[in-house]
């Protein structure tokens, strides 16, 4: 699909286009990250866009969705309770992700197919207790429901409705006894967030913070906004949260301008009540979530231009923003390149952003990771928070480290303690051994200090084992394969390797991955595996089954087997949100137990020394459903 993608974008491409003028570049572009001063002057902006877009129509202009050569320039990368921790493998520590599954006390709640389920940890056994629809009682508006938070007794349901084009927040109380009950369903106005990598929702001391995308092509500035279902199958008329006064003008050059919006709704307040900041920019985006900011890498993506007097295609600097949490006043820098996705970018105990980048990326909405390529040109942008402000400051040439990589393949990428490490895999098969055998890796400290550690394996997943050791999974020409690397102050050396013929991943997300330290250097991790497989086999094969290893403190890896899905068919009259694009299996480690999540399937087991065995398994879907 990607190949045809690119085909199309390259097949539109006109022959010529004349350059814009410097003075169009100018009047669409501002210098400074401040609000636009009166409604006039943002009517007035877009209007001035219209106009240069609409000269396309006659064959001047701005070229669309074509590619070019990167300009020369400098710098230039061309080359809840805290005693129950989150049972989802996140990014963050203290950041929690939206997830089809999780804990809480002595429940499990899972989202799937449009429904939620409850299931009770009993002692040595499961017992599903509740099912309920995803939506308001009686609403029957579609929509696909993705992913899943809870904050107390109250889980958070955040879905995208296509018929009230807006993301859906359900809120649902869970009782003693384990039932669940509709509290209130609330819409805010946005285009689809969706995305192969990343998730909309993020929930950090009580405050659900969302990304959420607004296109302007149509000229006008779609507000965001919230509604709420009322009883009846109706729902109550938008309230703006946010004023045009409110907008933050672009200090990039685009043509096809998003509104890029940031969402924090309270969760303690007496009533559903959210704030928004948004700011106006091209397409392409990446957004990472800390502890304390929202960070926006915005790039031009597919779209570029050229300027009267350059001889080449000229791609228009990155600009990265960053909002604090506590509603402070939003800053930029202004860089070059473009992250992979959310993985890419790290805030920093020692007061920096990191940043892993390539020359052009695509962001990561929608398949935008699966379509960056490194190219084999790479960088390391160390950006002082500090420097983030209005005043839109230019990295400077010793910001940025030259670094080599992958040239072909699907990229991947991850900071694990001060190490960051990347590579290439296969995204169009999960079954391929195609991409680079190799994985780079540098010190952030030291990012000049590259080392290419050869590999007999494609990567196609990277995760931290602790701060000082790293996961590489992917595929070899007989299934899949497993290595370590111990990340060492003398530089990453490979510890260990384990394969696994005839089988690929069973999930391509992040949350398909869980690793519990022991508190020794070592631990046990659960990874979804798939014995038959193609492309996408995770959305279209049911459940896979979930594997369980040990590592011991030397990174060395032993197979402690596998909890098996059923085969059984089971039709589950799903009506909504019925396919699986946020996955259905996941290894669970809670408090001193081991599960496994699959499909409709709970299972628990016991882990000994060499050996994962299962003790009880229940089926949570109710009959007649």
């Amino acid at each position: 699909m990607t190949g045809l993608l690119l085909a199309l974008v390259i097949s539109a491409c006109p022959q010529e286009r004349r350059a814009l003028t410097r003075a169009e570049v100018e009047s669409i572009t501002f210098t400074r990250l401040e609000r636009f001063g009166s409604e006039a002057e943002l009517d007035a902006h877009l209007a001035r866009v219209e106009a240069i877009r609409s000269s396309l129509a006659t064959g001047g202009g701005p070229v669309i969705g074509c590619g070019g050569e990167p300009a020369n320039g400098e710098p230039s990368p061309q080359v809840p309770d805290e005693s129950e921790p989150s049972i989802t493998n996140n990014q963050e520590a203290g950041v929690d992700e939206g997830d089809i599954v999780k804990a809480v006390g002595d429940w499990f709640v899972v989202l799937r197919r449009g429904r939620l389920f409850t299931v009770r940890q009993g002692e040595g056994a499961l017992e599903p207790v509740t099912q309920v629809d995803a939506h308001a009682p009686g609403f029957t508006q579609g929509a696909w429901y993705d992913e899943m938070l809870v904050y107390g007794r109250r889980i958070v349901v955040v879905g995208y409705s296509y018929s009230v084009d807006a993301t859906e927040v359900g809120l649902f109380r869970l009782d003693d006894a384990g039932g669940l009950t509709h509290e209130a369903t609330h819409f805010i106005s946005s285009s689809d967030y969706y995305s192969s990598r990343n998730y909309t929702s993020r929930l950090v001391d009580g405050t659900l913070v969302f990304y959420l995308p607004y296109p302007l092509t149509t000229g006008t500035v779609p507000l965001p906004s919230t509604r709420a279902w009322v009883r009846g199958n109706e729902t109550t008329t938008w309230r703006p949260i946010l004023s045009r006064l409110e907008v933050f003008k672009p200090v990039q050059t685009t043509l096809t301008p998003v509104l890029h919006t940031v969402v924090r709704c309270d969760l303690d307040a007496a009533e559903f009540t959210c704030t928004a900041r948004a700011l106006m920019a091209p397409a392409a985006r990446t957004f990472y979530v800390s502890r304390d900011a929202v960070y926006l890498w915005v790039s031009p993506g597919f779209e570029w231009w050229t300027v009267e007097g350059e001889t080449r295609s000229t791609p228009r600097d990155s600009v990265a923003y960053r909002l604090p949490l506590d509603g402070g006043e939003p800053g930029a820098l202004r860089a070059r390149g473009a992250p992979t996705d959310q993985f890419s970018l790290r805030q920093n105990e020692d007061g920096h952003l990191d940043a892993l980048l390539v020359a052009t990326g695509q962001g990561d909405s929608m398949w935008g990771p699966e379509l960056t390529r490194g190219d084999g040109r790479f960088a390391l942008l160390r950006a002082p928070v500090a420097a983030f402000g209005a005043e839109l400051r230019g990295l400077r040439a010793e910001h940025f480290t030259v670094l080599p990589g992958p040239v072909t393949g699907t990229l991947q990428n991850r900071f694990v303690g001060n190490h960051v490490l990347w590579g290439s895999g296969d995204a169009k098969n999960e079954n391929s051994s195609r991409g680079e055998r190799a994985v780079w890796v540098t010190d952030v400290r030291a990012p000049s200090d590259v080392h290419r550690l050869a590999l007999e394996h494609s990567v196609t997943r990277l995760e931290p084992l602790g701060s000082t050791g790293a996961l590489v999974a992917g595929q070899d020409v007989f299934g899949l394969r497993l290595s370590t690397l111990a990340l060492t102050e003398g530089g990453p050396v490979r510890s260990d390797s384990l394969s696994r013929p005839g089988a690929s991943q069973g999930e391509t997300r992040s949350h398909g991955f869980f690793f519990k330290p022991d508190g020794t250097g070592g631990g046990v991790m659960g990874l979804p595996v798939q014995m038959q497989g193609g492309s996408w086999s995770h959305m279209r094969y049911g459940s896979a089954e979930v594997s369980f290893l040990r590592v011991d403190a030397g990174l060395r890896l032993s197979s402690l087997g596998a909890l098996e899905a059923s085969t059984e068919v089971r039709d589950d009259g799903c009506s909504k949100s019925c396919t699986d694009w946020y996955g259905n299996a996941r290894p669970i480690f809670y408090r001193d137990r081991v599960f496994a999540l699959m499909g409709y399937e709970l299972v628990e087991a016991r882990v000994t020394e060499s050996a994962v065995e299962e003790s009880s398994r229940v089926s949570y879907l109710q009959p007649g459903r």
